[in-house]
């Protein structure tokens, strides 16, 4: 939810459903995807508490962690599902910041 007041917050107002909550699921996806990631390349010797990383140790948390990114990435509901993936292909293309500005100039994902 907090990415959702954000935007609210930042003049992102009155999205279609499909735009609102894909945008949030990219970012959502775009966090975890970065804490799961992050977890596979961090050493556990590593003693540096500026390359420590928040990212899950154990191989269960990293497990549930690419579940909740698959379950993102194939949910079947015409406002999550579809919209992440909407907005996931707009951002892969045009990158986050020209994607979010588009969403706050027309309302839409870029096509």
């Amino acid at each position: 939810k907090w990415i959702k007041y954000s935007l609210i917050m930042t003049g992102y107002r009155n999205l279609d459903p499909e735009v609102e909550e894909g945008i949030c699921q990219v970012v959502g996806h775009m966090w975890l995807e970065s804490e799961v990631m992050a977890g596979s390349s961090s050493s556990s010797s590593d003693s540096s508490s500026s390359n420590k990383s928040k990212a899950p140790k154990d191989p269960i948390d990293r497990k549930l962690g690419e579940f909740f990114l698959h379950q993102i990435s194939v949910d079947s509901s015409p406002i999550y599902g579809e919209g992440f993936r909407a907005g996931h292909a707009a951002m892969m293309q045009y990158g986050l910041r020209r994607t979010l500005d588009h969403i706050r100039m027309t309302g839409r994902f870029p096509v």
